[in-house]
C-alpha cells in the first residue's frame, strides 16, 4: 500500500477527500496509521485506499490477495494452533518464541502484501503509460 500511495503522488489529505467523493471515510489519520503499521489493515480501507490511488478494478484484486494473506497468517490445528469460532483454526498461542514458527508466517504474510502491492503499482504505471504514449500520438484511448 506504501508503494501504491507513492506511485499515485497523493498526499493523506487528497486521498481522504477523494475517498469522500467515492462515498468512503478514509480520515488521513487512519491511512498514515495504516501506512505505518506491518499489520494487516481492514478490507473496507484497503478498498477504499485501491479506489483512490489504484483504480476501481485492481480493488478486487488488492481484496483476494489480503484474504489470501490473513488466511495464511492462520496456523492450522495440527500445528498448534488454537481453534476459534466453529472450529475453523485460530492463531497459534505466543509461546515467546520470537520470530520462530507461526511468527515467521505473519512475517511472510506482510512481505507478500508489500511485494503485491509493488507488482500492482508497476502494473498500474505500465498501463497508465501505454495510455499516456497513445495519448500523445494522437491515437486516443477508444
Amino acid at each position: 500500500m506504501r508503494a501504491l500511495k507513492a506511485w499515485s503522488g497523493l498526499t493523506y489529505r487528497e486521498i481522504a477527500a477523494r475517498a469522500h467523493q467515492n462515498g468512503d471515510t478514509l480520515p488521513p489519520s487512519t491511512l498514515a496509521t495504516v501506512l505505518g503499521r506491518a499489520t494487516l489493515p481492514r478490507e473496507d480501507v484497503v478498498r477504499a485506499f485501491v479506489r483512490v490511488c489504484g483504480g476501481k478494478d485492481e480493488a478486487d484484486a488488492w481484496l483476494r490477495a489480503r484474504s489470501g494473506i490473513a488466511r495464511a497468517a492462520w496456523t492450522p490445528a495440527g500445528l498448534g494452533g488454537v481453534p476459534g469460532p466453529g472450529g475453523v483454526p485460530g492463531p497459534a498461542p505466543d509461546d515467546g518464541e520470537g520470530t520462530d514458527g507461526p511468527h515467521q508466517l505473519a512475517d511472510a504474510a506482510i512481505a507478500a502484501v508489500f511485494a503485491a502491492g509493488c507488482l500492482t503499482s508497476w502494473w498500474c504505471g505500465k498501463r497508465l503509460g501505454s495510455r499516456a504514449a497513445r495519448r500523445r500520438h494522437g491515437q486516443g484511448t477508444h
